[in-house]
């Protein structure tokens, strides 16, 4: 952006034009003042690992952050963040454009992902390389990735060849690579000098029995995370107690393995609550730099924000006697400021600022080309290699699908300016839950594959498209919906010839066994004969602050993109089952996806794919 003068007739005087102070991005909660609120990015951002590259092992001279999360059975997964002052964070990368080419993540032959896939991913840099390690739950363990390259290049996936729960990656002092994991109890294994194998097993260093009677030892007790800080090693661990909230425990100890390596087999690990305050929990240990070569230490951990999700909060930590407590005087208050532990230029905070984790999209296929886009897999029969192989589109980093698309069945090349979903086939009604002992039935909207999703964002947001739907068959649905579990969305279906417009909700209690057509039936009062339309704009306004807890959404449509209607009264609420996306019901053309904040602070968001 340049700056410049505005010039005036005789006598001539240049007045200085204002300071360009934009408002920052969607996700971004930078004040601008030097100050940022928590949780940050307001979005779903779960399972938080951190990694610093030094400026010393950097290109760019300064210190780079890394951040990835929990994406469970969306495709591309395990995205890479980036940032320079851990507040603004922008996508760079993603670990995989698909985790399996199996039945399950790719919503095929009655198989699903829901609630599985990728879990907790560790992040780590060392000796010029970057490691990921996560668990499946569902597609055969743990698997551990690396690259020398983390925005750029390809990644080395190797199968671990079982499961490790919330696995931690951490190289100690000579070098030698463990994984530590567990729920209830934290293990490890050491790996071999090239990560290829399991080496050795470590059952129970620690477990929650050990802690027995300390306030703050309850459930979950996962999610462990190592490090190494003044000659301690620390594990970093999140804790339900019956009665309280999420909270985090700290552990340290001189002996990595603890009563592996100590005098008569003790445990070596002491422990102490180092945050209980509003439910700010798992997550991460954040090194940053200090003039004199100094180390402060913060702490990235998440908070359970629902419907939206799981935010994580950037917080700042007072060490004593080689104890943190973070926030101020162990408090974290909702929406509370603290200042930024690094400081750019007023240049690049300015800049920094318009970085996001959502996008709009014109659909213009000029997104960055990046090396997960060209994994190679090998593909048995009766598979067609085509669902598989890169159709030659790029979708904004910001997009990802519900399960693994099917590259016969969308474009960006076949139409320019256009996103085209065509239905790749018929949704059946008889997929199930896999993850759930109920085997409770999956929606029509759930089992349709080829929906593509951005994640929603709070506390309010609108989002708004364009479809052409000249192309659509009968049976055909396409549109835009806010979805989790439950969901809600604005949508065309074609029957017997004829285009309708209408709006579909579904809120809990979730029942087993689904009327999927009753299900998704139109709303009385919400529905629109388009007749001759060919194309039609839809809107949705998210509200998740209204109470908070709850997603209302209220669904608008337009012929022209100027005048709008509303379709019906908000619809919801949407509540805590998973974390919210905004989506796209296939058949149709999509158009220029734009996200934003309304004047008056409404949400809203958006979807395409393929359903009947």
């Amino acid at each position: 952006m340049l700056v410049g003068a505005s010039l005036v007739s005789t006598p001539a005087v240049a007045h200085a034009a204002d300071q360009w102070s934009p408002r920052s991005s969607y996700t971004s909660t930078d004040t601008g003042a030097g100050t940022y609120s928590v949780p940050l990015l307001n979005a779903d951002v779960p399972d938080i690992s951190v990694e610093r590259v030094p400026a010393a092992e950097n290109d760019e001279g300064r210190d780079i952050y890394y951040m990835i999360s929990t994406t469970m059975h969306l495709s591309p997964g395990a995205p890479i963040m980036k940032s320079y002052d851990l507040v603004n964070w922008e996508i760079v990368n993603y670990v995989f454009d698909r985790a399996s080419i199996g039945d399950s993540f790719s919503l095929r032959n009655g198989q699903n992902s829901y609630g599985q896939g990728q879990w907790a991913s560790s992040l780590r840099y060392h000796d010029g390389m970057f490691y990921v390690a996560f668990n499946t739950n569902n597609l055969n363990g743990a698997y551990l990735y690396r690259t020398d390259d983390i925005e750029n290049g390809a990644w080395q996936r190797t199968a671990l060849g079982r499961g490790l729960h919330d696995p931690s990656l951490f190289f100690d002092v000579d070098g030698t690579p463990y994984i530590f994991y567990g729920s209830g109890g934290t293990s490890a294994v050491r790996l071999n000098a090239d990560l290829t194998a399991i080496e050795q097993d470590y059952p129970n260093i620690f477990t929650a029995g050990d802690y027995a009677g300390q306030p703050f030892i309850g459930g979950l007790f996962e999610g462990a995370q190592f490090y190494r800080i003044d000659g301690w090693y620390y594990a970093v661990i999140i804790t339900w107690p019956s009665g309280q909230g999420r909270q985090v425990v700290m552990f340290r100890s001189k002996n990595l393995l603890g009563r592996y390596t100590s005098a008569g087999g003790v445990n070596t690990y002491e422990a102490r609550g180092v945050l209980n305050s509003n439910g700010f929990a798992q997550g991460s240990l954040v090194p940053i730099s200090r003039p004199g070569g100094g180390t402060d230490w913060h702490g990235m951990f998440f908070r359970d924000t629902f419907p939206i999700g799981r935010i994580p909060a950037l917080i700042p930590a007072t060490w004593q006697d080689g104890w943190p407590t973070f926030g101020t005087d162990g408090v974290v208050p909702v929406n509370g400021l603290f200042d930024k532990p690094i400081q750019l230029s007023p240049a690049e905070e300015v800049f920094e600022r318009q970085k996001s984790i959502v996008a709009s999209d014109d659909f213009a296929n000029d997104a960055p080309h990046r090396a997960y886009q060209d994994e190679q897999w090998t593909v048995p029969a009766p598979l067609d290699e085509a669902e598989i192989r890169p159709n030659g589109s790029r979708l904004d980093l910001a997009w990802e699908w519900n399960h693994a698309p099917d590259n016969r069945y969308w474009s960006l090349t076949d139409r320019d300016g256009w996103l085209r979903l065509t239905a790749g086939k018929v949704v059946t009604g008889q997929y199930v839950y896999t993850k759930l002992s109920n085997r409770a039935e999956l929606a029509w909207f759930e089992e349709a594959r080829n929906t593509l999703s951005q994640r929603t964002f709070g506390p309010r947001q609108s989002v708004e498209t364009r479809m052409d739907i000249s192309g659509m068959r009968n049976g055909d649905v396409a549109g835009l919906a806010a979805y989790n579990r439950g969901f809600s969305y604005v949508a065309v279906k074609r029957v017997g010839g004829v285009n309708t417009l209408g709006v579909v909700n579904r809120v809990q209690p979730f029942a087993v066994d689904l009327d999927q057509s009753t299900l998704e039936t139109f709303l009385p009062g919400t529905t629109v004969p388009l007749g001759a339309a060919t194309e039609v704009h839809v809107k949705a306004d998210l509200d998740f602050a209204s109470p908070v807890g709850q997603l209302w959404t209220t669904f608008y449509y337009s012929l022209d993109g100027q005048q709008w209607t509303r379709l019906g009264d908000r619809v919801g609420p949407q509540t805590l089952d998973a974390a919210s996306r905004t989506s796209w019901v296939t058949g149709s053309d999509c158009s220029t996806t734009r996200p934003r904040r309304p004047a008056d602070g409404s949400t809203s968001t958006t979807t395409c794919s393929a359903t009947r």
